[in-house]
């Protein structure tokens, strides 16, 4: 099976023709994956931002929670409250201690 060069060329120049088109393909498949993979970072990204940020929002809120509640059973706070309502301490004999049934 012999061929004549001008077969042989035709031949090999749908060879090259095939190959050139598979790269050029497969640059665009991976410029595609490239650019998906980018937005997917960009999303996460993004995601992990906003939830940083809830996280530093929600830390702040329970600092300053912890501050009022601190504040609001301070000796002074609670002795002002218990005058304000009538309260006084109590006499010797007053308090009666419950023993923990277990």
């Amino acid at each position: 099976m012999n061929r004549t060069p001008s077969a042989r060329r035709q031949g090999g120049s749908k060879g090259w023709l095939l190959m050139l088109a598979l790269g050029l393909l497969s640059c665009m498949v991976m410029g595609l994956v490239l650019v998906w993979s980018n937005i997917e970072r960009m999303d996460t990204t993004y995601f992990i931002n906003m939830q940083q940020n809830v996280l530093r929002e929600r830390q702040s809120l329970k600092a300053k929670l912890e501050v009022e509640r601190e504040r609001l059973l301070s000796p002074y706070e609670l002795r002002r409250k218990a005058k304000a309502l009538g309260m006084r301490e109590a006499k010797p004999g007053q308090i009666r201690r419950m023993e923990n049934r277990d």
